[in-house]
């Protein structure tokens, strides 16, 4: 028995004593105070009762923690930024690195690690290993050798390797002067790729993203924004388009699809694919800093055309109808006011002369410009007709002005002002399943919604614009707009105004991936530059002008079309007459009768 302690104590002094432990508890403690933010809880984790420095570093670490023994997932847990592990073996270590990343803690937190055992030397370059492997980029690593503690960490990118694993020494003093040394232990890693691979998926999207078949540079606004974010990082930029389907993708039979897909199984870094924010995606993937928004909106085909002889009234607004609608009124009324005893006594009164024409009849002809061949000879009713033709010119002449140009273009019943009115006439709807996420609480739109992908959407967009189809479709708003600019203003469709969302602009990576932070600053860094509004104003805005018709273009000819309005009026009025001249037939032969 006294031989089997006298080995132990030989064991104890070999590797780590109390005072050791002591050292090792206090340097942890004064890391995580001079690194770790106050405002959230540090969890502790232990496999064994007796770890070494946790009593130490509990004495004096006053911050908020929670201590966990043992590997177990509590029924309430909140965000956790900051851990500190204590082991005794490399492989326990390891176990416990892999255990959180497989429970889903923050990855990309910060990683207080003492590993120190009485019979044994920890290996260090073990837990680097699992470290790489997780991609936990934050972590200092505390041990004994030779009898002093030591600290070690790494950069996962370094100039020779793109993915490295090799600790570095930390030189860490428990009385060094102000504790300077503690400051700053955690700086950001990945600030510099060293011309490492940056791979990101993406979809050809215009006007966000043109891939150019690979051969030359991306461009777009997100193209151009991500080369600038590769260039500031010192990476090399790497475009992959998904394996599976051509679009951002969708949850579907436990996983995700597209190029949301291609980062959820860790085939790339991140996904630049310009897709709308959703809360199952916010959920599942992490977002870059918010560096633009976009317009999520529905798209339908133009209304039917309103009936050509509308096109006659159509230079007319509605108050303008009315004002002439009571002159002629008021011209028949006069007209008939000449047959009653009343106007006898007001010819009596100015002494004037029984008129011997039609009053109605020469209005309309002064009206439509044609000339008369005797006017009154009383000063006052010469200027009474005077005003009447001048008033006649003038609404004359603004009405022809402006004919010619309505007989030419077509002219459309109201839009939709609303979802609900598709809705009620029975249209079908659909689009990118990114999009109908927003619709999981209505379920007459959730459960009806037609899928497709982007190649699809073109084609469903050009449906829309020939009017063969009463789709109405869901996109992004400048997606349509720039596939409008192809047919340079010949073909329309109608947006409705009601938004299906105002969506931020985000690039989306796995959940608590290490790249988050540098890109978003980058990203940062840009917005606040103006180098996205430069990027919007060069793809994005120039393109209003290509709405309008080509001016170049040949005049279009009036067609017999044109005129159906013009030639129904004509033909109402041959009819009127011919009415007007059997009655006055039928009635003139009843007088001779009697």
């Amino acid at each position: 028995m006294d031989i089997v302690d006298e080995l132990v104590l030989n064991n104890t002094e070999l590797f780590i004593n109390e005072d050791h432990a002591y050292q090792l508890g206090l340097l942890a403690a004064k890391i995580a105070f001079y690194n770790f933010e106050w405002r959230f809880m540090t969890l502790i984790m232990f496999n064994t009762v007796h770890a070494i420095g946790l009593q130490t570093f509990l004495m004096n670490y006053s911050q908020s923690v929670v201590v966990k023994l043992g590997k177990f997932v509590p029924k309430h847990r909140v965000a956790v930024p900051q851990f500190v592990i204590f082991g005794e073996e490399a492989n326990d270590i390891s176990k416990t690195i892999r255990w959180l990343v497989k429970a889903k803690y923050d990855s990309n937190a910060k990683f207080v690690i003492i590993c120190a055992s009485h019979t044994e030397e920890c290996d260090e370059q073990k837990i680097f290993q699992t470290l790489l492997s997780t991609f936990v980029v934050n972590a200092i690593v505390l041990k004994t050798s030779n009898f002093e503690p030591k600290a070690y960490s790494y950069k996962i990118v370094s100039p020779n390797s793109c993915l490295n694993s090799i600790p570095y020494s930390v030189d860490l003093i428990s009385d060094c002067h102000n504790d300077k040394c503690f400051v700053g232990l955690f700086p950001e890693r990945l600030t510099n790729f060293y011309r490492c691979r940056l791979i990101m998926s993406t979809v050809e999207q215009p006007p966000f993203m043109y891939l150019h078949n690979g051969t030359r540079p991306p461009s777009g606004t997100d193209g151009d924004l991500m080369k600038l974010a590769a260039d500031m990082l010192n990476a090399t930029l790497v475009l992959k388009t998904p394996s599976d389907t051509n679009d951002w993708g969708h949850y579907s039979n436990n996983n995700w699809t597209g190029s949301l897909g291609e980062i959820y199984n860790g085939r790339v870094h991140a996904s630049v694919c310009t897709a709308p924010l959703s809360s199952n995606k916010y959920g599942n993937f992490q977002i870059s800093f918010t560096y633009n928004s976009m317009d999520m909106v529905w798209a339908a085909k133009l209304p039917p055309e309103k009936p050509p002889w509308e096109k006659l009234l159509h230079p007319l607004k509605f108050q303008v109808r009315i004002i002439l609608l009571f002159t002629f009124i008021g011209v028949i009324f006069l007209n008939t006011l000449k047959e009653t005893n009343m106007w006898r006594k007001v010819r009596r009164a100015f002494r004037m002369g029984p008129s011997k024409y039609n009053l109605l009849f020469y209005s309309w002809l002064l009206f439509l410009g044609m000339p008369i061949q005797r006017i009154p000879a009383k000063r006052s009713f010469r200027f009474a007709i005077y005003v009447w033709v001048w008033s006649c010119f003038i609404v004359r002449s603004a009405y022809q002005a402006t004919l010619i140009n309505s007989l030419k273009h077509s002219d459309y019943l109201d839009n939709l002002e609303t979802f609900g009115e598709a809705l009620s006439y029975g249209f079908p709807f659909g689009g990118l399943s990114s999009i109908r996420d927003y619709y999981y609480q209505d379920p007459d739109i959730y459960d009806h919604w037609i899928h497709m992908d982007l190649e699809q959407l073109y084609n469903t967009l050009d449906k829309i614009l020939d009017g063969t189809t009463d789709f109405v479709m869901a996109s992004n708003k400048e997606i349509i707009k720039y596939h409008l600019m192809k047919y340079n203003g010949t073909k329309q469709l109608q947006i409705i105004p009601e938004k299906i969302v105002n969506s931020p602009t985000v690039v989306y990576f796995k959940k608590f991936s290490p790249l988050t932070a540098p890109l978003s600053y980058v990203l940062r860094v840009a917005f606040e530059a103006g180098f996205v509004q430069r990027c919007n104003e060069r793809y994005l805005h120039r393109g209003k002008d290509l709405f309008r018709r080509d001016r170049v273009q040949r005049p279009e000819p009036l067609t017999l079309y044109h005129f159906a309005g013009c030639f129904a009026v004509l033909i109402i009025g041959w009819l009127l007459s011919a009415i007007y001249f059997a009655v006055e037939y039928i009635c003139g032969n009843l007088k001779e009768e009697e």
